[in-house]
């Protein structure tokens, strides 16, 4: 990782996750919405709560664990790459890229569990949760300890890092605990793309591409500009959430009735009574609520 591709790649790695994320609270916040909407206007049943959930599985291959495929994927890949370019002219190899495999590995872990929880093995419940915590902490730590003798902006920029890794590790733990509040799920989305877009600034920082301007290290004024481009990447994540609910809302809301019951299906959402949500001319909605309640019993 001491490169700038060695930030970039875990950077774009966090990045594509947080927006994996975003995508799928909002999308399934919403549909909670709009169901509970419906399920009052119709005057009986109920709609469920929305509840958080650590991973998403994808509605193009629904029975696939994809997420914590792609989890033990890139964990592969990084501590592939570590294990690559950390021997030194000895042969040995740098303990910083050990520290770095070990990272990507406790995260490859997470994803097992992933999968072991999406084919439901008889494992303890919010163990998911628990190895995504676990991978979180495992990062902050060994970043904690990975700066003696650095550079004051090295240190810097590394801090910052460390608080937000331990923000996302203190969202995921109030997620397990509240499943039924999205915000720690945005909570978790945000930090998550906050630790995506600071890997690349540290990246640009540290490890300039050629022909871009060398950071002077010691330097307090460049140090007070790192600060400023923190608060920075920090408010266009807000804007970019921001602007990510209100188009999913968006969505939510022109979407035609069958492809809304449909994505209810598909989240496990559907009301115990949602016959009543549903126009009895309309065949087609009437088909895909039965189906639902036929799965659910």
């Amino acid at each position: 990782m001491g490169s700038f591709e060695g930030h970039v790649q875990p950077g774009t790695f966090f990045f594509l996750f947080g927006c994996w994320f975003t995508y799928q609270v909002f999308l399934k916040y919403f549909l909670c919405q709009r169901a509970k909407a419906l399920a009052t206007s119709g005057g009986k049943g109920r709609s469920r709560l929305y509840h958080n959930t650590s991973s998403f599985s994808s509605p193009c291959c629904r029975v696939v664990p994809l997420e914590g495929i792609l989890k033990i994927t890139a964990a592969l890949v990084g501590m592939t790459g570590e294990f690559v370019t950390g021997f030194d002219d000895q042969h040995h190899l740098s303990l910083h890229n050990v520290q770095h495999m070990t990272m990507f590995f406790f995260f490859g872990v997470n994803g097992a569990t992933d999968i072991v929880m999406h084919y439901r093995l008889p494992v303890p419940p919010d163990l998911d949760y628990v190895s995504g915590l676990l991978a979180l902490v495992m990062e902050g730590l060994l970043f904690f300890y990975h700066l003696h003798g650095r550079p004051p902006m090295d240190v810097q920029v590394h801090m910052l890092l460390f608080y937000v890794v331990m923000a996302c590790a203190a969202s995921i733990f109030f997620e397990m605990c509240h499943k039924s509040n999205v915000l720690p799920a945005l909570c978790r989305s945000y930090f998550t793309l906050l630790q995506g877009t600071w890997f690349y600034q540290i990246g640009f920082v540290l490890y300039p591409p050629s022909g871009w301007k060398t950071w002077e290290q010691d330097d307090h004024h460049q140090m007070m500009l790192v600060t400023l481009l923190f608060t920075w990447h920090n408010a266009t994540i807000f804007l970019l959430m921001s602007l990510a609910g209100s188009l999913v809302y968006l969505r939510v809301k022109k979407m035609p009735p069958a492809v809304f019951y449909r994505y209810l299906m598909y989240y496990h959402l559907t009301p115990p009574s949602a016959s009543c949500l549903v126009d009895p001319s309309d065949q087609s909605k009437a088909m895909l609520v039965n189906d639902s309640e036929e799965e659910e019993v």
